[in-house]
């Protein structure tokens, strides 16, 4: 089991974490963890005996892979990567440390699990055959960003803040049109989970009169998609 084991973990209910994830958890001699109290939590959840944890952010990833390297290979570790919650490299810390195990040789094992962006995406009920993930909306450039998505024929998801979410819908129903369909799903998973579909207008008025909290997928169709009308 040597090697970088990628470890994704639930995004929401705790429960979401498989047989196998466990499993290589408790084989691990150090955990690389984007926030190493949200670790803990996931181990104490488990009964996972407490391990080697070490810090492996979005502020140090670019000074800390190489050290974490070095320490790696030579007390020869099994070392997992895991994020607070999904797939570490989707919108979390993982690119620089799989491409660092690759410049070294060292086996790269990927362990498939949840990520928000494809969970929204198939409760969205928009189409999933083409889609684009573009991350988080941008805060700046939004007018030359934009423009990409004018024609864009494929579903596209981001990620935003609920403090944003109002003010971003009234933008993109002003750029792409009140009537574009769309899907803003919140808090997937977890006990408030709540999945409001309609048009760009109809989920800007939602959310002006019920402001959104928690973790939040905005999902939006393509520019030729229509609902079909029964």
């Amino acid at each position: 089991m040597q090697g970088l084991w990628v470890i994704p973990t639930p995004i929401g209910n705790l429960e979401d974490l498989t047989y196998r994830s466990v499993y290589v958890l408790r084989q691990m001699d150090v955990l690389w963890c984007e926030d190493t109290r949200q670790s803990l939590k996931l181990l104490r959840h488990y009964d996972i005996p407490r391990k080697v944890l070490r810090s492996l952010h979005a502020w140090n990833e670019h000074t800390a892979v190489e050290r974490l390297f070095a320490e790696a290979i030579r007390e020869n570790w099994k070392v997992g990567l895991l994020t607070d919650s999904g797939m570490p490299g989707i919108s979390d810390p993982g690119f620089l440390p799989i491409r660092e195990a690759h410049r070294r040789k060292v086996p790269v094992h990927v362990l498939p699990g949840p990520s928000a962006f494809l969970t929204a995406l198939i409760a969205s009920g928009l189409p999933s055959d083409r889609f684009v993930f573009e991350g988080f909306f941008p805060r700046r450039g939004r007018d030359k960003y934009i423009q990409q998505f004018l024609l864009e024929e494929r579903t596209v998801i981001w990620y935003e803040s609920p403090q944003r979410l109002v003010g971003t819908l009234a933008y993109l129903q002003q750029t792409l049109g009140p009537e574009r369909w769309a899907c803003v799903a919140r808090e997937l998973t977890k006990i408030h989970e709540e999945i409001q579909r309609g048009t760009l207008a109809q989920l800007h008025a939602y959310y002006e009169a019920h402001p959104p909290r928690g973790e939040v997928v905005l999902v939006v169709a393509g520019a030729s998609y229509r609902e079909a009308q029964t």
